[in-house]
């Protein structure tokens, strides 16, 4: 089959029937209605309006949230009144497993009749006044709203489930992915999911992909890191493409044209293999794998810390010869498990330890007083010198085992974890897959190629 047949065959199953929507309807009228109801018993100006993918029409069958954005009044604190708001919005609907949750400042969900619902507090400024990131939302809410047709609600709803599938979709730290209405403004830009892969495939690092025509002279924000540019149609200046991280980016990029040469239903339904898989007992051998339990914070805070976390020990690791060539999350109810996969699990009887120019003089005779009598001065092409010493082989797991006892100072873990770190588990090899199910998935996860299990 063409690509253009597999993805009408599922924007088919995509849609949301006529009795999913009138029920999920009936929950966003209830839910709007409950938080202006809120508002007033709090005595508070401001108003509420539905947003995210419930409104704009794009969410998928079986998969509906809503999202109900309380514009304040500038100068209301949103920790304290808007989430006032939100609290009594949510016991009003009668919510369950009220939650609350991070992004630039805090919000609250709750299930209701099955289906999640976030309320979020913002203000109600002029557009280009932002005060707090959410005061965007309702202005996207209203742009897409006077662009999107049915068709193209067809075209997000299968590029969401692509980006799904393949493990890309998702703005939250834990995935670093693309948001919704990074998919929305990229699928309106080039008019469908196959034109948007097409696209993607040519795709130079630091392109600017504008939907609308940008002012003579505009010069978009630069973020560190960030691979692609994508403004905000409605704050130009803002980059919709600063979250996606370079794993997703390169995910989405490859499965596309995996897709676009081999076009298979397959491909919105689960992680396309990029290259041949292993399986979790092939990686086994050379990993190492952490487990911590998890602690209680909220996902992002916790993803971000994490993340960060993983970053020092690959690079602590690197600094002691150990060469770390990919590492993999998986988590459990319980736990979470980092697997890092290595070139070897011990080493470097002998070892070389980078010193100053030769030239250097005063550098040169400490770095000379330093060595002592470990073993030779070896100068390089460029005039660099290196002592070297010949000492006993080092195993990765006992390296880890030491750096965990002070994991912020020697590996520049995150404070917030630290109490975790030094409590944690590490298990060498296959013992890793007889040991949680978080640890089993984190290697699996190196196995397929997931930075995400």
């Amino acid at each position: 089959m063409r690509p253009e047949e597999v993805v009408e065959e599922v924007k088919a199953r995509l849609r949301p029937s006529p009795e999913e929507r009138e029920r999920v309807g009936g929950v966003a009228s209830k839910a709007l209605n409950a938080a202006a109801r809120a508002l007033a018993d709090l005595g508070l100006e401001g108003e509420a309006r539905l947003g995210g993918s419930y409104a704009h029409g794009t969410w998928l069958a079986g998969h509906a949230d809503i999202d109900v954005f309380v514009l304040l009044q500038p100068g209301v604190n949103l920790e304290d009144e808007g989430l006032k708001v939100a609290g009594r919005a949510l016991d009003i609907m009668g919510a369950e497993r009220v939650e609350r949750k991070y992004a630039e400042h805090p919000y609250l969900s709750g299930k209701v009749g099955g289906i999640d619902v976030e309320v979020v507090p913002c203000y109600r400024v002029q557009r280009g006044q932002w005060i707090s990131a959410a005061d965007r939302s309702p202005y996207h809410t209203e742009y897409l709203l006077s662009r999107l047709t049915d068709a193209i609600r067809d075209e997000i709803r299968v590029a969401k489930a692509f980006m799904i599938a393949q493990g890309v979709y998702g703005a939250e730290i834990k995935v670093r992915g693309f948001s919704g209405y990074l998919v929305e403004v990229l699928v309106l830009k080039y008019g469908g999911l196959i034109e948007l892969m097409r696209a993607a495939t040519s795709w130079r690092m630091g392109e600017v992909l504008a939907l609308e025509t940008l002012p003579a002279g505009f010069r978009p924000q630069q973020q560190a890191g960030a691979l692609i540019i994508v403004p905000d149609p409605v704050d130009p200046r803002r980059n919709l493409g600063a979250a996606v991280s370079a794993w997703s980016l390169g995910r989405f990029i490859a499965s596309s044209e995996a897709f676009l040469e081999y076009p298979r239903g397959e491909f919105f339904e689960r992680q396309a293999p990029l290259g041949k898989p292993l399986e979790p007992e092939d990686v086994a051998p050379n990993s190492i794998t952490l487990i911590i339990e998890k602690p209680l914070e909220p996902e992002d805070i916790l993803w971000g810390e994490l993340w960060r976390t993983v970053r020092g020990m690959s690079r602590y690791l690197e600094s002691r010869g150990f060469n770390v060539l990919a590492y993999a999350a998986g988590e459990d109810e319980r736990t979470i498990a980092v697997s890092l996969l290595l070139d070897r699990l011990s080493c470097c009887r002998v070892e070389l330890r980078r010193g100053p120019h030769i030239m250097m003089a005063e550098a040169r005779r400490r770095f000379l007083d330093a060595s002592g009598n470990k073993g030779p001065i070896w100068i390089d092409e460029d005039g660099r010198m290196f002592s070297t010493i010949i000492a006993g082989e080092r195993s990765a797991l006992d390296e880890l085992r030491a750096a965990i006892r002070d994991p912020v100072r020697i590996i520049g873990a995150s404070k917030g974890l630290e109490g975790v770190l030094r409590s944690a588990r590490i298990l060498q090899g296959m013992e890793a897959l007889r040991g949680d199910e978080s640890a089993r998935k984190s290697l699996g996860g190196l196995a397929y190629g997931r930075q995400l299990a």
